[in-house]
């Protein structure tokens, strides 16, 4: 979230209102439609780094 911030444009507030800092996510129980939202935007975030040449 740092190096693209623009990533954060498109979650939900759901997980908006789970952010702590840029990048941490804190859970206090299993969200399996926001897990499936994190794992995706941590996939993209991923797929940018491979695509600059940063991974």
């Amino acid at each position: 979230m740092y190096v693209f911030p623009e990533l954060l444009d498109g979650i939900s507030p759901e997980l908006k209102k789970r952010m702590q800092g840029k990048s941490c996510f804190n859970f206090k129980a299993v969200d399996r439609e926001l897990v499936r939202e994190l794992e995706a935007l941590t996939k993209a975030g991923f797929e940018r780094f491979k695509g600059a040449d940063l991974v």
